[in-house]
């Protein structure tokens, strides 16, 4: 109607002629995702401060508690030690965070009256459909309490020296990583309807949305295969900056058992601050009801998930070569099996079974890592890929780790290839 605002007039989503005010749906986030990606990195930064293997046993206290960690259950005290023990809190109530009390990262009034034309930032934009994604940013604090156990008061005495001498304590500091995170599977199927781009194409492969929401994409959508249960996840992949302070340093008198002292602990807390998504803001003309997506959450525990930080060797490949995909996954079982034939394109499986016949290796146009956690797993030994089924099988793996899974393709090889195969000019 004339006279009344466009959208146009409130962002910059250059959607133009639609004449009237822009619906949109609301999409809930996951935060228990972004606590649990949290909750894996710091853990990671921690134990990666000590030698490689020290810690026989590894513990997250995934259910959010609002005291601290004052003890250590007895059930961890007759596990092998060194033991690593963290468990995570969040303080909602934090006053002292980067720009508490501005619109940037707090609802103040109601913004959402004006179609994204506040404070929201971009995630998503499709001027050929005509819809876009945008996201409130706010900022959270985490508070780890850690204790370290081990056997013998002089291994006490001597760790405890070791981690005064290698972190700061009291003493702000940076951590730059990235996190992800969860797109709602109700999200992107609105996303698919209002673009008409389906999630699983005609070769039963999720590749053309991926490349869909990747090319019109501010930032990289990473995709998560769950073990044997085949459960699908997408991730929005950040780059972020967290704050950290480690503070309350102490050790113990040792644990009795019987007359013998043997079990002695380390503690610590570690302040952790760091920006994540509020909620997600789909706008497209074709949104006839303003809507919400909830999130079924029905776990009472945070799940640690590992963000895999890219590499430049990951991206700088010889020519021909391209990063084809970068899945990660979590295991359900040691020895789990994760099939990766929804990831392949026909060409690629052609490219396959004709090597195959012809008992050609594949390491002329297919390769695979695996990092478990940023560490760069031996194939044969802690992998192996069966080309014949696409299933990708773990050997005596963790199942508490992520794992990235990185595909490589020579793409002009298989492109000369397929030509030959089926005679093409």
């Amino acid at each position: 109607m004339k006279g009344e605002l466009t959208m146009e007039d409130f962002n910059d989503y250059h959607i133009r002629e639609t004449g009237h005010p822009v619906h949109y749906i609301q999409c809930q986030c996951s935060t228990a995702h972004t606590f649990g990606n949290v909750t894996a990195y710091i853990q990671n930064y921690l134990i990666n401060l000590f030698p490689k293997d020290f810690f026989k046993t590894i513990h997250v206290n995934s259910k959010i508690a609002h005291t601290q960690l004052r003890s250590t259950p007895n059930e961890f005290l007759k596990k092998q030690t060194p033991a690593f023990i963290i468990r995570p809190r969040i303080d909602w109530n934090d006053t002292n965070k980067f720009l508490n009390g501005t619109p940037i990262i707090q609802r103040q009034g109601d913004l959402y009256h004006t179609y994204g034309g506040t404070n929201l930032q971009e995630f998503f934009k499709d001027d050929k459909n005509k819809l876009a994604v945008k996201y409130q940013l706010n900022r959270y604090v985490m508070n780890f309490d850690v204790i370290l156990i081990v056997n013998t008061l002089m291994k006490q005495i001597n760790w405890a020296s070791y981690f005064q001498n290698a972190v700061r304590q009291n003493i702000p500091f940076n951590l730059d990583t990235c996190l992800e995170s969860y797109i709602s599977p109700e999200m992107l199927k609105q996303i698919s309807n209002l673009s008409g781009v389906p999630m699983i194409d005609e070769e039963g492969t999720i590749n053309s949305f991926m490349r869909y929401m990747n090319a019109n994409s501010y930032y990289p959508i990473t995709y998560k295969l769950q073990g044997s249960t085949g459960t699908e996840e997408f991730y929005r992949y950040y780059p972020v900056r967290m704050d950290c302070l480690i503070s309350d340093f102490n050790t113990d008198e040792g644990e009795k058992q019987g007359q013998i002292q043997d079990k002695y602990q380390i503690s610590f807390s570690l302040r952790c601050e760091f920006f994540a998504t509020g909620f997600y803001y789909l706008f497209s003309d074709k949104v006839e009801e303003m809507s919400d997506i909830i999130l079924d959450d029905d776990s009472s525990t945070i799940i640690p998930l590992f963000t895999d930080v890219m590499l430049r060797e990951d991206i700088d490949l010889p020519l021909g070569w391209h990063l084809y995909a970068s899945p990660s996954c979590r295991l359900e079982e040691r020895n789990d099996t994760i099939n990766l034939s929804e990831l392949l394109a026909e060409s690629i499986k052609t490219a396959i079974k004709f090597h195959l016949d012809k008992g050609i290796p594949l390491l002329e146009f297919f390769k695979i890592r695996i990092r478990e956690q940023g560490r760069l797993l031996q194939e044969e030994v802690h992998w192996k890929f069966n080309p014949e089924t696409y299933d990708l099988e773990f050997i005596n793996c963790s199942t508490y780790y992520t794992y990235k899974i990185l595909i490589m393709i020579n793409i002009e090889y298989i492109n000369k290839l397929i030509k030959d195969v089926y005679n093409l000019t």
